[in-house]
C-alpha cells in the first residue's frame, strides 16, 4: 500500500486511511481543511438553468384600466338588510362565534335534517343554550345571511310540442355571477386583466394561460381603449343522478372567467366555477326518437339564449363591474370557451352527427392528413338563412332532413351564439369557442382506438401478461390483471396506461405500427404541456404527420375493426380534431385548462352531493337552495374571520371605517394574504408541491449545518432521506448478503480508489479500472429502503412532484426485492434528457441499495452512496 500525505500539513502517513483518521481527529487542526474544500457540485440555482436569461412579456397597452372605486367584498357583506345589527353583533343571526362554528359545521357536514335534530336533542347539547333547536330553525337562520346571486325560475316550452312534465328552468343572472366571482378575495393576484404576449429567451412566442393567447390579444384589440376583457367560459353536460333507481338526469350549466389563472381555475376547491343554471331535461310526448333529439337541442339553445342575454349585451356595449377591492372597470364579456365533450359540442355548434364542429370536414374526410377549412359562424348562419327561406322551421321533420342533407346541420334554427357580438360587430367562430378538450378528445380517444389496436396486434392474453409483469411503481396504478377486460375506465387509468403501453409492445411487431402508436403518444404528451413554444407546436404537427404517414399499416394488419368487422378507413371524429390542436393552442392557450376533468368533478360537488340532502322528489329547486346555503356559509365565514383579524390588528379604526382597504388598491402590489396567512390557508388550502430544492437551500444556509443533512440537491435534482434509516447499523458484508449484491464491497473499493486518486478524471458509471489497494475509510453503514427524488417539471415552470424510489431487499413480501429504475446522469450538473440527443450522457439503472457511511466526524467525503445496476452493455476490451 503506497504512502499518502495530508493535503493540509503535508505530513506523510502509511496509507490514505491513516490520512483520513488524522484529518478527522477532533484535536487536529487539519480538520478545518474540509471547510475550505470547494463543493463537488455547484450550489442550486434559484430557478431552472437557462441558456439565456431574458424571456420577455408584452402587455396590451391601455387595457384593464380602473375608472373608479366602489364596494368590494366586505362592502358587499355590509350591504344587506341586517348590516346595522351586524355592526354591533358581528355573528348575527347567531348568538356568538361559538354558535356560528357549530352551525357552520352542520351545514358543511352533509348530515340529514333527521340526524341534526337527533344531535341537537342530546342533553349535553341542549344545555349549551343554542338559539336553534332543530335543523329547520338552523336553516332558517342561514337563510338570513348575506346572499350571492339569487336563484330564479321560469317555465319554458317549445310551441306545438307537449312534454310529460312542465319544463322549469332554474338560473341566475350571469353578470351577477361573474361579479361575485371577481369579488372573491381569495383570487387576489390570480385574475389577469391585461392580455399579454410571452416570448422565451430566444424570442420565440410561448403560450400558457388564456390571457397569453392570440384570441385574448385579438378580442382586446376590438374593444375601446382602457376597457377590460372578461373571457366568459361556460361548460355543460348531462349527468346521471342515480344508478338503478330510475332515469333521473340533470343538465347543469357552469360559468367561470378565463382571466383566472388556470392553476386556480382547474382546482375544484377554489370555487372558480359557479353553477349558473339547471336546464330542464324534457320528455316530449308523441314524437319520434330522432325528432326528440332535435327538440332537445332546440330547447337547450333556447335556454342558453335566454340565460346569456345579459352577457351578450355587455359583450357588445360593456358594463361596469367591480372586483374584491372595489376597483371598477369597464368590462366586455365575449364567449371565449365552452368546455364540452364531442356530442354536446356538435349539438351546440348546430352541425349534424358525423360532421366536424371545428372544420368543414365531414365523416368521409376525418382521416385526411390535412386540416380542413375552419367552420365559421358566417357559414352556419348563411346556411340557416337559406334553409329558412325554403323550409318552415316549425316543420321539424322536413326542416331537419333538409338541413342535414344540404348543409350537414342538426335542425337547430336559432343557435344561442348567433348574436353574441363584440363592439365592432365581430362574431366569434365555433372553432374559436370550442377548444380541444383533453379528457375526451385525447385520453378517451386513446382508450377507444390506440389501446384496441395494440390489443389486436399483440393479443389480449399476451398484453395482459406483460402488464402484470411490470413492477409496481409508487404513485402509479399497477395492472396486475392486465387491461383487456377493464370496465369503467377513467382518465386516471388512461394516463397510467399511456405510460406503459409503448414499452410493452413486442419487438417483433411491425415497426410501422409501433411508429404510429409512438407518434400519437408523443402528440398527447406534447399537447398537455402547461407552456407551449413554437418548437412544441411544430413537434405536435410533426407527430400527427408521422402517424398519417404510416397509418395504412393499421388497416393492412387488420387492426381497424368495427362492429361489422374489419374497416378500410379512418373515419374517426376525434382523429380529425387532432388537426386543430396547434391552432387551438395559439388561439385559446394551452389545453389542460380546458379539460373536462374539472367540470365533471364539479358535477359531483354541485349536483350529486346536494341531491343526497333532498327528499328525492322535485330535486332541482332543492339543489339550488342547498348550494345557496353553502355559498352563504362559506362567504359569511370568510368575511367574519377577516373582520375579526382586522379589528384585532394594527390600524383598527381605519380598517373598520374602510373595510375594503385591507385588499389590494390598484396602485399597491401588496397582498392581503400575507397579512392574514391563517385565514388565506383556511379558505384556500395551499395544496402546493413540496419543494425539496428550497428545503435543501434552507439547510445549507443554516448557521449550524447538520453533519449529515437528510435533504440535499444538485442543480437539477433534489433528494430527501427519511430521518430514521431502515438499518441503523450494518456492515457492507451484511448488506451484500441481505440485498444479494455479491460485488458490493468490490464496487465500494473501486469508488473510493477513484475518489482518492483520480478525482479529475472520475466519471459516473463506466467500466471499473484497476483497483488500488486501499482500505475503505469506514466500517459500518446506515441503509435506507427508499429515497424521495425531485426534478424540475418538463410540463410547466417549477418543480415536479417528488417521487419515491425504492431499494427493498428480497423478503417475504418481495421475493426478488423491490428495486426501482431511473434515468441517471453521468454529469451531476447536466439537465434532464431531451431529444436530441436523447439519452446521450445518461443511462438507465436499477437502484439496488442506498447507504450512508458512518463517519466519525463531519466530513466532505460523500455522505450518501447508492449501488446502481446499469441496464446497458458496456464494451469490454481484451486484456493483454
Amino acid at each position: 500500500m503506497p504512502p499518502a500525505a495530508c493535503p493540509n500539513c503535508h505530513s506523510t502517513f502509511k496509507d490514505s486511511s491513516a490520512v483520513l483518521k488524522h484529518m478527522n481527529h477532533r484535536f487536529s487542526s487539519c480538520h478545518l481543511w474540509f471547510a475550505r474544500v470547494p463543493e463537488q457540485s455547484p450550489p442550486r440555482p434559484q430557478s431552472p438553468p437557462e441558456t439565456h436569461p431574458s424571456p420577455r412579456s408584452y402587455h396590451f397597452p391601455n387595457a384593464g384600466h380602473v375608472f373608479d372605486s366602489g364596494p368590494g367584498f366586505l362592502g358587499w357583506f355590509h350591504n344587506d338588510e341586517d348590516s346595522d345589527r351586524r355592526s354591533s353583533h358581528p355573528y348575527y343571526p347567531f348568538l356568538s362565534k361559538g354558535e356560528w362554528e357549530i352551525a357552520g359545521f352542520f351545514m358543511r357536514s352533509g348530515l340529514s335534517m333527521k340526524l341534526i335534530d337527533e344531535f341537537l336533542s342530546l342533553g349535553l347539547i341542549a344545555g349549551l343554550g343554542l338559539s336553534f333547536h332543530c335543523a329547520r330553525t338552523l336553516r332558517g337562520k342561514v337563510e338570513l345571511l348575506p346572499s350571492g346571486p339569487p336563484w330564479k325560475s321560469t317555465v319554458v316550452s317549445l310551441p306545438g310540442y307537449a312534454t310529460k312534465d312542465p319544463l322549469v328552468l332554474y338560473y341566475r343572472d350571469p353578470m351577477n355571477c361573474i361579479e361575485f366571482i371577481m369579488k372573491n378575495p381569495l383570487f387576489s393576484g390570480k385574475i389577469q386583466y391585461q392580455p399579454r404576449q410571452d416570448f422565451d429567451s430566444y424570442g420565440n412566442r410561448t403560450y400558457g394561460d388564456w390571457i397569453t393567447s392570440d384570441g385574448a390579444w385579438d378580442y382586446q384589440s376590438r374593444l375601446p381603449s382602457h376597457a377590460t376583457l372578461l373571457g366568459v367560459t361556460l361548460s355543460s353536460d348531462k349527468t346521471r343522478l342515480s344508478a338503478m333507481t330510475g332515469d333521473r338526469i340533470a343538465h347543469p350549466l357552469l360559468i367561470t372567467l378565463a382571466n383566472i389563472d388556470s392553476s386556480v381555475r382547474s382546482s375544484t376547491s377554489s370555487h372558480a366555477f359557479s353553477l349558473l343554471a339547471l336546464f330542464p331535461v324534457p320528455k316530449f310526448v308523441g314524437v319520434k326518437k330522432n325528432i326528440q333529439g332535435v327538440l332537445e337541442n332546440r330547447l337547450a339553445h333556447s335556454c342558453l339564449d335566454f340565460i346569456t342575454h345579459p352577457l351578450k349585451i355587455a359583450s357588445q356595449h360593456g358594463a361596469w363591474v367591480s372586483d374584491y377591492a372595489g376597483n371598477i372597470r369597464y368590462c366586455f364579456t365575449p364567449l371565449v370557451a365552452y368546455i364540452v365533450d364531442t356530442p354536446e359540442a356538435t349539438a351546440l355548434t348546430g352541425v349534424a352527427g358525423k360532421t366536424s364542429h371545428l372544420t368543414m370536414a365531414t365523416f368521409r374526410e376525418f382521416g385526411d392528413p390535412i386540416q380542413h377549412q375552419p367552420r365559421t359562424a358566417e357559414s352556419i348562419l348563411t346556411s340557416l338563412k337559406t334553409l329558412a327561406s325554403q323550409f318552415d322551421p316549425s316543420q321539424v321533420h322536413i326542416y331537419t332532413s333538409n338541413a342535414k342533407a344540404l348543409f350537414r346541420l342538426n335542425g337547430v334554427n336559432l343557435p344561442f351564439w348567433r348574436d353574441w357580438y363584440l363592439p365592432d360587430g365581430t362574431l366569434p367562430n365555433p372553432h374559436q369557442i370550442f377548444p380541444i378538450e383533453i379528457l375526451h378528445h385525447l385520453h378517451k380517444s386513446f382508450w377507444d382506438h390506440d389501446v384496441k389496436w395494440v390489443i389486436r396486434a399483440v393479443g389480449d392474453l399476451e398484453l395482459d401478461l406483460r402488464f402484470s409483469l411490470v413492477q409496481s411503481r409508487n404513485g402509479y396504478r399497477h395492472f396486475s390483471s392486465g387491461i383487456s377486460s377493464l370496465k369503467q375506465v377513467t382518465g386516471r387509468e388512461h394516463r397510467d396506461i399511456q405510460r406503459y403501453l409503448l414499452a410493452l409492445i413486442p419487438t417483433d411487431t411491425d415497426e410501422r405500427f409501433v411508429l404510429c402508436i409512438r407518434a400519437l403518444l408523443d402528440l398527447r404528451y406534447l399537447s398537455q404541456l402547461q407552456q407551449v413554444t413554437q418548437r412544441d407546436l411544430h413537434a405536435i404537427s410533426d407527430a400527427l404527420q408521422l402517424f398519417h404517414t404510416y397509418k395504412q399499416v393499421i388497416i393492412d394488419l387488420g387492426l381497424r375493426v368495427g362492429k361489422g368487422g374489419p374497416m378500410d378507413h379512418f373515419q374517426i371524429p376525434k382523429l380529425e380534431l387532432l388537426q386543430s390542436i396547434a391552432s387551438c393552442i395559439q388561439w385559446s392557450g394551452t389545453l389542460p385548462q380546458w379539460s373536462a376533468d374539472t367540470t365533471e368533478r364539479l358535477h359531483i360537488v354541485f349536483i350529486k352531493m346536494p341531491r343526497e340532502n333532498t327528499n328525492g322528489r322535485d330535486y332541482p329547486p332543492q339543489i339550488c337552495r342547498n348550494l345557496d346555503r353553502q355559498e352563504k356559509c362559506r362567504y359569511f365565514d370568510l368575511a367574519t374571520r377577516l373582520e375579526e383579524a382586522i379589528s384585532a390588528g394594527p390600524g383598527t379604526a381605519n380598517g373598520v371605517d374602510d373595510p375594503d382597504s385591507v385588499f389590494n388598491p390598484v396602485d399597491d402590489d401588496s397582498d392581503w394574504k400575507t397579512d392574514f396567512p391563517d385565514i388565506a390557508e383556511a379558505f384556500d388550502p395551499p395544496r402546493t408541491i413540496t419543494d425539496l430544492f428550497a428545503f435543501a437551500a434552507d439547510t445549507q444556509s443554516q448557521h449550524n449545518l447538520p453533519p449529515f443533512p437528510r435533504t440535499f440537491a444538485t442543480p437539477t435534482t433534489a433528494f430527501h432521506m427519511n430521518n430514521r434509516a431502515h438499518l441503523s447499523r450494518s456492515t457492507l458484508d451484511q448488506v451484500s448478503i441481505q440485498y444479494d449484491i455479491p460485488d458490493l464491497l468490490q464496487a465500494t473499493h473501486d469508488f473510493f480508489s477513484h475518489f482518492f486518486h483520480d478525482q479529475n478524471t472520475r466519471t459516473i458509471a463506466g467500466r471499473r479500472g484497476t483497483a488500488w489497494d486501499i482500505a475503505i475509510p469506514f466500517k459500518e453503514v446506515r441503509v435506507w429502503h427508499s429515497v424521495r427524488v425531485q426534478t424540475y417539471s418538463q410540463l410547466s415552470p417549477g418543480v415536479a412532484p417528488p417521487q419515491k424510489l425504492f431499494a427493498i431487499p428480497p423478503g417475504e413480501d418481495w421475493p426478488n426485492g423491490r428495486c426501482d429504475t431511473a434515468i441517471f446522469s453521468q454529469d451531476a450538473t447536466a439537465g434532464p434528457p431531451q431529444p436530441p440527443p436523447g439519452l446521450n450522457g445518461f443511462f438507465v439503472g436499477q437502484i439496488r441499495t442506498i447507504f450512508h457511511p458512518l463517519w466519525d466526524l463531519q466530513t466532505k467525503l460523500p455522505l450518501y452512496l447508492a449501488y446502481v445496476k446499469r441496464f446497458d452493455i458496456i464494451p469490454q476490451t481484451d486484456l493483454p
